[in-house]
C-alpha cells in the first residue's frame, strides 16, 4: 500500500494550500493508502478546532471539516509541538485525534514518506 507524507506549512484561509494538501490527502486515503498529514509552522492552525466560517468569505470550506475527514478516512494528522508552543496553541484547541509529535516527525518523515508532498 503506497504510503504519502504530506507536510503543511501554510495557515489556512491566507493560501490555499492548506486547504488543497487536505483535500489531496483525503483523495489518498480515500482509495485504500496510507497518508499522514504532518501540520508544521503556521499549519498547525489547520488543526484547530472551533474554526469560524470562512466560506461566506473565500468560498472555502474550514479546515476544521477535512481534518476530520482525513481522520475519519483512515488518515493521520500531527502536529508539531515546538509549532503548536510558539503559537500558544495548546493540545485541549486540537481538533480531536490530531497527534501532536516532537522530533519523531523527523523519523516518521524518513519511515513513512515513500511520497513526500510539501505544501
Amino acid at each position: 500500500m503506497p504510503r504519502l507524507v504530506l507536510e503543511i506549512a501554510h495557515a489556512p484561509f491566507g493560501h490555499e494550500n492548506a486547504y488543497a494538501g487536505l483535500f489531496i490527502a483525503m483523495g489518498w486515503v480515500s482509495v485504500g493508502n496510507e497518508g499522514v498529514v504532518v501540520l508544521r509552522g503556521d499549519g498547525v492552525y489547520a488543526g484547530k478546532k472551533g474554526q469560524q466560517d470562512p466560506f461566506k468569505e473565500i468560498n472555502l470550506p474550514p479546515t476544521e471539516k477535512q481534518v476530520r475527514d482525513v481522520l475519519e478516512t483512515g488518515g493521520r494528522v500531527v502536529a508539531d509541538r515546538r509549532s503548536l508552543q510558539s503559537r500558544g496553541i495548546g493540545e485541549d484547541m486540537l481538533i480531536e485525534g490530531v497527534e501532536v509529535l516532537g522530533e519523531e516527525i523527523r523519523r516518521l518523515i524518513i519511515e513513512q514518506g515513500e511520497r513526500v508532498l510539501a505544501l
